[in-house]
């Protein structure tokens, strides 16, 4: 399919499915280039499926001058080691989210999503039209040898699954509870033990009692990892992430290497792949939240008012004193919090009520 046909044909998904083969650095071979691509995330399920599409979207678009050769989380290297993988020069490109990377920047995690920050919309408009992706790169990509694209969304995730009912500040204390990012960082201040876990550890961490809680994503994603075969209250919303962003990241020298037509595609199969998650997830949570509670017993429970003012009142103490850390981090965050002024303002009188108001008219089928 030539690059033309695709472009008036595919829209923002396409289907698609990755090879594998072991290379430690580009290969080239009649005009040819071929990456080695890393995942912090499984190949089972929605992520997995995004990443292929991605891969296969920039295959057609470069004509196949581009080819990138998938390994899921565990196939090449853990998930958690994808980044190191990409700097290492064994992947050429990697995928996960930016608070998995908090060990090697101060900044990089106010990349992947604030608390009480800005959503999934608002995100987006950050990082295409408000800089956020040139910021991101300047202040915690770049530094670390990379480049940056964001490359998916989850939209406002749920608060979490807890063995216990949590309605006030005084039942965090002493809560074991698995929070990556900033969110785990203002729990912490409420003396919440954080844990931090991969995926994959997270069920049997629950079974077992060695946490007694833990945040993922949202219903879609939920349902899927099982945890509701352990614990059955699941509060929202999620202060911790209002939307949360999945990074492709790339080894800077190999990007630069890439001709004008293979950047071109890169960012365009990102941009589209980003719209895609996000899409796919706002389209399935419902239906996944309903098989939850009526299928499989889980209690949806609100956060009480006590505990979203009081963790709410002292989140940007938390995080001003983290940006504090370094002046990239410092600059990435007083971008993003004059960004968000701008949005909160603007959001408030386009959306907010209109989310209040739409629940007077009482539509139904014919």
């Amino acid at each position: 399919m030539k690059r033309r046909e695709f472009f008036k044909k595919a829209g923002v998904t396409v289907a698609g499915a990755a090879g594998a083969a072991t290379l430690a650095s580009p290969a080239l071979s009649q005009g040819k280039t071929q990456w080695i691509g890393v995942s912090a995330f499984g190949k089972a399920g929605l992520l997995g499926a995004a990443y292929e599409n991605f891969a296969k979207t920039v295959g057609v678009l470069t004509e196949g001058s581009l080819d990138i050769k998938l390994y899921h989380s565990g196939e090449l290297v853990g998930g958690l080691e994808a980044l190191d993988a990409v700097q290492s020069g064994t992947a050429q490109m990697g995928y996960g989210a930016p608070y998995y990377w908090a060990g090697k920047s101060d900044a990089i995690s106010f990349v992947a999503a604030m608390p009480y920050g800005l959503n999934a919309q608002e995100q987006n408009a950050w990082f295409y039209y408000g800089g956020g992706i040139e910021l991101a790169d300047e202040t915690s990509y770049n530094p670390l040898g990379l480049k940056f694209l964001p490359l998916g969304n989850s939209g406002n995730q749920m608060g979490g699954w807890y063995a216990k009912d949590i309605n006030t500040v005084a039942d965090l204390d002493g809560l074991k509870f698995r929070m990556p990012g900033l969110g785990g960082e203002v729990l912490k201040t409420f003396g919440v033990n954080v844990v931090l876990l991969p995926g994959s550890d997270v069920l049997p961490a629950l079974t077992s009692g060695a946490i007694d809680g833990t945040e993922w994503i949202g219903p879609a994603a939920d349902l899927g990892a099982g945890f509701f075969k352990v614990v059955k209250n699941y509060y929202y919303p999620g202060w911790h992430e209002p939307a949360t962003v999945l990074d492709a990241f790339f080894d800077k020298g190999a990007w630069d290497s890439l001709n004008d037509t293979q950047r071109a595609a890169v960012e365009q199969a990102a941009m589209a792949t980003n719209l895609a998650v996000l899409s796919r997830f706002q389209a399935a949570n419902n239906a996944s939240l309903k098989v939850l509670v009526n299928d499989h017993g889980v209690q949806l429970k609100p956060y009480s008012d006590e505990l979203l003012q009081a963790i709410g009142e002292r989140t940007p103490d938390v995080l001003s004193a983290l940006a504090a850390k370094s002046p990239e981090a410092t600059k990435l965050y007083n971008n993003l919090v004059e960004f968000r002024e701008g949005m909160v303002n603007w959001s408030g009188i386009s959306e907010g009520k209109f989310m209040n108001a739409r629940t007077s008219a009482p539509f139904k089928t014919i």
